[in-house]
């Protein structure tokens, strides 16, 4: 028998009749969400007129929520999200997801590797990259959510100006932007470790920076820090100034250098983060419900950053850390109705407890998050 993986999402606020004698963890959440949520302008959420809906084609995401942000004024309004054909109702969660589908599908357009940079593109002009620097502000300010593969240079340069990235963390950035194989030769070049291959390696990277020659090994490190200069700063200069202004925005939330770099790491997922989100609803566990809860946090605690991120989604809707806790609920489930249920309004996670081993918790959840398939459903 064939079994299809599907992940799924309950909106909040649909669910809480029914969850709320089995997930009391449920009733804390949604009572402090109004406090915690950020999203909820001063100018009243209340008001309609303050409030702007809007329909995103998950396979034309990008194309939908920059038509949504061409108009300068949605940065002061409370934005409701929904994906057409999926039934969600937005409680946060929703919008966590489309700001990460948003993200994920748009640094595919970008160079660069582990840190990425916006590239010029034909179809864009200042209206479209003003409304992309919207987005990273909206997004983050309203729900927690940035892109942390962003490079981080780029991003200072776009909050407070080229002049205040250092070599430091221009150095950083470029490192991250390069392929391994380069990076390694970058790192030999400013090590004076080169070897041969190194050389060829390191010529193809001058090469397509522009420089058909290495530099003397005198002038290597300057070199080097020149063309890093370019590639993170240079190149998307014009990128640079359009971000500027919806960028003014944050100035206040991070005055400088310190508080973008702290942002960055303190959003990013790793294994270790991501298993100290986890709490269990009820404070007294079963038997069952202790061992799953164990099989849970060992299977989170030892996920690379790609799992982590899958997990973090899968639970809250964002790749990055924007919630304080994820609250663990169990049930009984067993044969094909078993799988883990997510709850990205209330970051919620539903698991059976009737996993026998912890082999056979692993290989459910890794099939859930391989099948990559994401779908706001009502259950």
């Amino acid at each position: 028998m064939e079994y299809q993986c599907r992940i799924y999402y309950s909106p909040c606020p649909l669910i809480l009749a029914c969850l709320r004698n089995m997930c009391p963890y449920m009733r804390i959440q949604c009572k402090q969400h109004s406090q915690l949520s950020p999203s909820t302008s001063a100018d009243g959420s209340g008001n309609p007129e303050s409030t702007r809906r809007a329909s995103i084609h998950r396979t034309k995401v990008v194309e939908d929520l920059l038509a949504v942000f061409m108009d300068s004024s949605i940065i002061h309004l409370t934005l409701k999200m929904d994906f057409v054909n999926e039934n969600a109702i937005d409680d946060n969660g929703v919008s966590r997801e489309v700001y990460t589908a948003f993200w994920e599908q748009f640094l595919e357009t970008c160079e660069g590797e582990a840190e990425r940079v916006p590239r010029l593109r034909p179809d864009f002009c200042e209206a479209e990259w003003q409304a992309v620097g919207r987005i990273w502000v909206k997004g983050l300010l309203d729900h927690g959510v940035m892109p942390v593969r962003l490079s981080k240079a780029f991003i200072l340069a776009c909050i407070h100006g080229v002049d205040s990235v250092d070599v430091d963390i221009l150095m950083t950035s470029f490192l991250n932007y390069l392929s391994p194989v380069e990076r390694s030769a970058v790192e030999k070049a400013l090590q004076g470790t080169m070897e041969e291959s190194d050389e060829e390696d390191l010529l193809d990277l001058f090469t397509r920076m522009g420089s058909h020659f290495l530099p003397a090994k005198n002038n290597m490190e300057p070199a080097i820090e020149t063309m890093a200069h370019k590639a993170i700063l240079q190149e998307p200069k014009y990128i640079v100034d359009c971000f500027l202004t919806p960028m003014s925005l944050v100035q206040l939330k991070l005055p400088d250098k310190d508080s973008v770099l702290s942002l960055y790491e303190k959003k990013k997922a790793t294994g270790r983060r991501v298993s100290q989100l986890f709490e269990t609803t009820n404070v007294v566990l079963s038997q069952r419900e202790q061992t799953t809860f164990n099989h849970l946090q060992r299977y989170v605690k030892n996920a690379d950053q790609a799992k982590a991120e899958k997990i973090l989604r899968f639970c809250t809707g964002s790749s990055v850390i924007c919630v304080d806790r994820i609250g663990v609920c169990f049930n009984a489930e067993t044969g094909l109705r078993r799988r883990p249920v997510a709850h990205t309004c209330g970051a919620i996670l539903e698991i059976p407890c009737t996993y026998s081993s912890f082999p056979e918790f692993r290989t459910e959840f890794d099939n859930i998050l391989s099948s990559n398939y994401f779908e706001m459903d009502i259950l």
